[in-house]
């Protein structure tokens, strides 16, 4: 069978692309390079104002400070009157002697800006400037109503302190009276003090 000139064009084709082919696989470097770039904050386009490091200062009627809530960003929405924060830190002082340090990932301050919610890695610390001690209490979401000093969630906790540690499904913590009441599924252990 002869051999036409239609064939070798094909069987050329065929050959430089399989070099083409070839050399772009033993020349490929398969490490990727990713630079980080830097990420510009997200803005709702509905949203009428948008703050970076701020800090919101608020005080009572007699003009005593009673918290002071920081935030990598804030974003305001008009028509829910919500705010949303990333990375909120709340430092809360209706009880100056036993003040209380807030963290969280992120968070919402509720229509009227009195109450607040935080989730993912929540961790609340009260410390009792008389002694020293400290309550800390860990959980993935909570919310706090300013008015009434109270932190309430539905979800796992862990309160830890000098003495011992305590888990539980749900919280009340009356945080200006010290008392925690605590909903369901309560274990712990407490280690008396030592005199």
């Amino acid at each position: 069978m002869p051999i036409t000139s239609s064939y070798k064009s094909y069987l050329l084709v065929a050959c430089v692309l399989m070099t083409m082919v070839g050399i772009g696989y033993w020349s490929y470097d398969g490490t990727l390079h990713v630079t980080k770039q830097n990420r510009q904050p997200e803005i709702q386009e509905n949203a009428d104002y948008y703050l970076v490091d701020a800090t919101i200062t608020q005080f009572n009627e007699t003009g005593t400070l009673e918290y002071e809530l920081t935030s990598n960003a804030i974003t305001h929405y008009p028509h829910n009157d919500t705010t949303l924060l990333k990375t909120p830190h709340l430092r809360n002082y209706s009880d100056p002697q036993k003040p209380i340090v807030t963290d969280a990932l992120n968070g919402k301050l509720l229509p009227g800006d009195q109450d607040i919610e935080l989730w993912d890695d929540v961790v609340m610390i009260q410390t009792d400037t008389s002694n020293g001690s400290q309550v800390r209490m860990d959980t993935d979401f909570i919310t706090i109503y300013s008015e009434q000093s109270l932190a309430v969630t539905d979800r796992p906790v862990l309160i830890t302190n000098d003495t011992g540690r305590t888990r539980a499904i749900g919280m009340e913590a009356f945080y200006k009276d010290s008392l925690i009441k605590l909903k369901s599924r309560v274990r712990g252990f407490h280690e008396p003090k030592q005199p």
